[in-house]
């Protein structure tokens, strides 16, 4: 069983594992692995300091130890600890206040004083070093059996996502939101995105909390909107922390758009009371690409929608607050509106044209960031 905060190690024979893990990948997996299976225990030391390498990709030296705690939080022989190198001498100089620093963090992660050491270091200059400076046993790993480095992933995630530790890779996701009005499209759209990259997807959590409580649009109360709120951001991050996130992601709809119904809906003590918990929430959330649907298709009654808002004039309403609401997070430079309209013969909705339209944006997006096609 997992804990917070593990037991110390106990054991007579310990390996000692130091690094930036920005991020963390397979090369350092082998090495951590190695170090717990040579001993009878092994010690990783996250290292970092203020605006760092990983800092530069946000990977901030504590999200990077708690994520690597994350990683071996099953792992009862390996413990997970981290020293914040801020007020050291910079690299080559400072192996002296380092090193002290290290050993204090390799007291305090075991039970006895380990009769062996024996640190694993992918540098010769570190092999160098540590052996001029300890007694310990030092082991230069051979890098070349996994062909990776925290700075190719850290320029290319995509293209290197399989090298990347699981719990690293929400860090480096393209996440992808579909919004709009209803009945503009958006959950087939979002779905069938999401099938042609072969990536994870969300649904709309409030039609789903709806049709679970059977409550039509304008029966719902600020209760309700809080919860819908809450579950739609669950939901979205949850997909991006998945294991099917292959590097991509897509939502359909996010705490804004429960935001802008709850305002639509509810009264004005009661949006004011639920904004600044959505705002704490929307704040939390990461785009990279808005899809915004306009109200340009027909309004479909599916006996849950607010049939009030089915006209012409108040679909475009609801699509500037929506709008409203993009620009008041500062978002704007993330929407790419999808307004197009088909054809009268084959596609008089336009929603085959929308969606070679979105998929060919997030392509070009993933090719101008990272120079990587896809199919």
């Amino acid at each position: 069983m997992s804990k917070l905060s593990k037991n110390t190690l106990n054991g007579k024979k310990i390996g000692i594992v130091f690094g930036t893990f920005a991020p963390c990948h397979l090369g350092h997996m082998e090495m951590i692995i190695r170090g717990k299976r040579e001993n009878e225990a092994c010690i990783v030391v996250v290292c970092g300091k203020e605006n760092d390498r990983g800092t530069e990709v946000g990977l901030t030296l504590i999200k990077r130890f708690r994520y690597m705690r994350e990683l071996f939080a099953k792992d009862e022989n390996i413990f997970v600890t981290y020293l914040d190198e801020t007020h050291m001498p910079e690299y080559p100089n400072g192996w002296s206040e380092w090193l002290a620093g290290v050993q204090l963090k390799i007291k305090e992660a075991t039970r006895d004083v380990p009769e062996t050491m024996t640190w694993y270091v992918g540098e010769k200059e570190y092999a160098a070093e540590l052996t001029a400076r300890t007694k310990d046993q030092v082991v230069l790993v051979d890098r070349s059996t996994v062909p990776i480095s925290g700075t190719k992933i850290r320029q290319n995630p995509m293209k290197y996502w399989n090298y990347i530790a699981f719990p690293f890779r929400r860090v480096f996701s393209t996440n992808i939101l579909v919004m709009g009005s209803a009945s503009g499209g958006k959950s087939t759209l979002v779905q069938d995105l999401a099938l042609s990259f072969g990536s994870p997807y969300t649904d709309e959590y409030a039609r789903r909390y709806e049709e679970h409580y059977n409550v039509r649009d304008e029966e719902l109360t600020i209760n309700d909107f809080n919860y819908m709120g809450a579950g739609q951001f669950e939901q979205n991050k949850n997909a991006i922390m998945s294991q099917e996130n292959n590097g991509l992601v897509f939502a359909d709809t996010d705490v804004m758009v429960t935001k802008v119904y709850t305002k639509y809906y509810c009264n004005q003590k009661e949006y004011q009371q639920l904004a600044p918990s959505f705002d704490l929430l929307i704040a939390k959330q990461q785009w990279d690409i808005i899809f915004v649907i306009p109200p340009i298709t027909k309004y479909v009654n599916d006996t849950f929608r607010d049939m009030s808002y089915a006209d012409d004039t108040s679909r475009w309403q609801m699509h500037q607050l929506f709008m409203d609401e993009i620009e008041r997070n500062q978002l704007l430079d993330k929407v790419v509106l999808l307004d197009q309209t088909g054809n009268d013969t084959t596609d008089s909705e336009g929603f085959y044209d929308r969606y070679q339209f979105a998929r060919k944006t997030i392509k070009q997006y993933v090719y101008d960031k990272y120079q990587l096609n896809l199919n």
